[in-house]
């Protein structure tokens, strides 16, 4: 029996030096979490802090810009707002009286262009081989007989870029729609 007296003494010796041990850690743990616990709540404490801050810096800026809206509400004047209108509309009105204008006076540089005698007459099918263009004019600019040239010398242009042209012109009046030829 002494044996058996020996290591249950032995045993409780074991599960005595496993308590100490473990009430240690418990201890620890309950110290680690007792730290946490006070550094959460001084976190907490700094937003509550900082919160407050914020909502009174917000209250300062809504009643500033509740202030500036009503000052600049009650400075508004509606004769003044009437006058900016009708400049406005006066301006569009005199805009669109320049543009009409621009518009006349380029037919009527394209009218002048077509008495001066500046176009050609192609006919629509072409030139039959053999026969030549007839120019067209009102008579400042036609060539002497003779095949004599006129005292201004028409100027060169690209037989290709021609040809795109009088694509483009043959839906235009001709000059003898206007002249009644």
């Amino acid at each position: 029996m002494s044996e058996e007296k020996d290591a249950l003494r032995k045993l409780i010796m074991l599960i005595s030096d496993l308590r100490a041990k473990d009430e240690e850690r418990y201890a620890s743990h309950v110290n680690f979490m007792n730290e946490t616990i006070k550094m959460i709540s001084a976190i907490e404490s700094q937003m509550n802090k900082h919160w407050s801050t914020t909502l009174d810096s917000l209250k300062d800026l809504n009643e500033s810009i509740s202030a500036n809206l009503d000052s600049l509400l009650t400075g508004i004047n509606p004769k003044g707002l009437r006058e900016t209108s009708k400049s406005l509309k006066e301006i569009m009105d005199t805009m669109n009286k320049s543009v009409q204008t621009m518009n006349l006076e380029k037919v009527m540089s394209e009218l002048k262009f077509l008495k001066s005698g500046g176009v050609t007459y192609v006919p629509v099918g072409g030139t039959a081989a053999g026969q030549q263009t007839e120019q067209i004019s009102a008579g400042a600019s036609l060539n002497p007989p003779g095949g004599a040239k006129a005292s201004e010398e028409p100027e060169w242009v690209d037989p290709t870029e021609k040809a795109k042209k009088e694509k483009e012109d043959q839906h235009l009046l001709k000059p003898s729609d206007f002249f009644g030829m």
